[in-house]
């Protein structure tokens, strides 16, 4: 059965023609490579038109939706390398281990872009007199929190398409 959308691929991005497995789906790597692309390609366009027209200062809430884009890529990247280097991971473990895992790596991955924040605050913007990224520790924990929600839905879509399917 074909893909219902192309234009967007991730909503297809397991799904096998045949509707087996996640492995079996997994074997087509340019599926995981195009949403991971996709995703990345919206989050990057986004957030530089965000820059430019200073709209994480004039409207803050902007800045949920990137971060929880940002949790959905790096779960499908978890997906992507843990799928693809098999030895690293059982993924016949359970949902909640799997779904911790993939929890940690996006928070993990939004840590560091929190860094990456506070340095250009610290080197950049204090240096420059330019508006700073960080806009307190409520904004910082949101941004983890949301980080956080996209990956544990990604991990719950993969979890309820796919692993509840081979018990």
């Amino acid at each position: 059965r074909p893909p219902r959308s192309t234009l967007f691929p991730y909503t297809t991005l397991f799904r096998s023609k045949k509707g087996s497995a996640m492995e079996e789906a997994l074997k087509t790597k340019e599926r995981i490579i195009k949403a991971a692309v996709f995703v990345f390609v919206i989050l990057a366009i986004s957030h530089y038109l965000a820059i430019v027209s200073n709209m994480y200062h004039k409207l803050p809430w902007i800045d949920i939706p990137m971060h929880f884009g940002g949790g959905i890529f790096l779960a499908i990247l978890f997906y992507w390398f843990f799928y693809t280097h098999k030895d690293y991971i059982n993924f016949n473990r359970g949902f909640i281990v799997i779904l911790i895992l993939v929890i940690s790596w996006s928070a993990f991955g939004g840590v560091l872009w929190e860094f990456g924040e506070f340095l250009y605050d610290l080197f950049i913007s204090h240096n420059l007199y330019i508006r700073p990224m960080q806009l307190g520790v409520r904004d910082t924990l949101g941004d983890l929190l949301f980080d956080i929600l996209g990956g544990a839905g990604v991990a719950i879509y993969m979890h309820l398409r796919y692993h509840r399917k081979q018990r």
